[in-house]
């Protein structure tokens, strides 16, 4: 009798690199705010006379300084600056990331034109025809690199999480939240906007949470890897609980600014609290889903580390974000000086 002999096979799982580095997150977050405020200031130029000019020159100036920000960011995520020309000598239009590389450099440069046109309205008191074509064109583009950053981020179905119609829907709404807050904190000299702005905040929070419970209640692969995340261990819990926090603490500071005026102190928080949700959002999107495994049974580990990919990037684009604010600014009051004196 021969007798049987045993194979065991070992499987080797090896833990996965994260692709995306809290510099994607940044950019995320920036570019969702700067399209944001463009499809806003568009919206007040071309209501005419009807429209809210002091809303709309905040609304272009958050959307250039932001603007700005952002494609600096996702360079930094590239890993290897020097590839970007590569969009441009090997044309893929099948890519989201192809589109995306026309799409950003396009709105930079209109929503640098459309500042110039704030500016020289503000400072001269000139108003062209242009201006509103200009406005147009860059909330067109806006439009399509809010649909280039969701779809790039949910086209994966190796990520059953975010893959989902619903993902850009949601970075839209999280992002839209931000700008009443924002709008409110540059125009707080002047309380008589917090009412209808507070209004806008809540009703952007109220879309997202809707959308949020269609996108994690649906019978979708996304909705059900969602699902099985909370249902698996306690992460997926706290991070929800955090967010729902935020979340809360939004829709109350909102309600309350629609009462009555707030001070710049309270605005000052509730502009922070909205901000910290839509970038917990994008963290747990982008880096949360990464934490998730493709292909293996194991999860992969992610260390925040604090140089270049880490906590600097963080910080040190929330400060060229803060520095290229005062230098539009602080340019602009020049500007302002050197036309009042001659």
């Amino acid at each position: 009798m021969i007798p049987q002999v045993s194979q065991i096979q070992e499987v080797i799982a090896i833990p996965q690199e994260y692709f995306w580095l809290p510099w994607a997150v940044q950019y995320f977050f920036f570019i969702g705010i700067a399209c944001s405020a463009t499809l806003y200031a568009c919206w007040q130029c071309w209501k005419g006379h009807a429209g809210n000019q002091r809303l709309e020159a905040v609304a272009v100036f958050i959307a250039v300084t932001a603007g700005i920000t952002a494609p600096l960011a996702l360079t930094a995520d590239l890993h290897q600056t020097a590839r970007v020309w590569h969009f441009y000598a090997y044309p893929t239009p099948w890519s989201w990331m192809a589109w995306g590389s026309l799409l950003l450099p396009l709105f930079s440069a209109f929503s640098i034109l459309y500042f110039v046109a704030m500016v020289v309205r503000l400072v001269w008191k000139r108003e062209y025809k242009l201006t509103r074509w200009v406005a147009l064109a860059c909330s067109l583009t806006a439009i399509g690199l809010l649909l280039y950053t969701g779809r790039e981020a949910s086209i994966l179905k190796a990520r059953p999480v975010l893959y989902t119609y619903w993902l850009p829907i949601l970075l839209f709404f999280s992002a839209m939240q931000v700008l009443p807050t924002l709008l409110a904190l540059g125009t707080r000299r002047e309380p008589e906007h917090q009412r209808e702005l507070a209004m806008w905040f809540v009703s952007s929070l109220m879309l997202l949470a809707v959308c949020t419970g269609f996108w994690v209640a649906g019978d979708t692969i996304s909705g059900v890897a969602i699902r099985e995340q909370l249902a698996m261990g306690s992460l997926g819990w706290w991070s929800a609980i955090g967010v729902i926090a935020l979340w809360g603490i939004s829709v109350v500071m909102g309600l309350l600014m629609a009462k009555q005026a707030r001070s710049v102190a309270f605005i000052t928080i509730m502009a922070f609290v909205s901000m910290g949700l839509a970038w917990v959002l994008r963290w747990l999107m982008l880096m949360g889903a990464q934490y998730i495994p493709k292909y293996n049974i194991i999860t992969n580990p992610y260390e925040f580390t604090l140089g270049n990919d880490g906590l600097m990037a963080i910080v040190g684009t929330f400060g060229l974000w803060i520095a290229l604010t005062i230098l539009f600014r602080e340019s602009i009051r020049w500007v302002v000086r050197r036309v009042q004196h001659g």
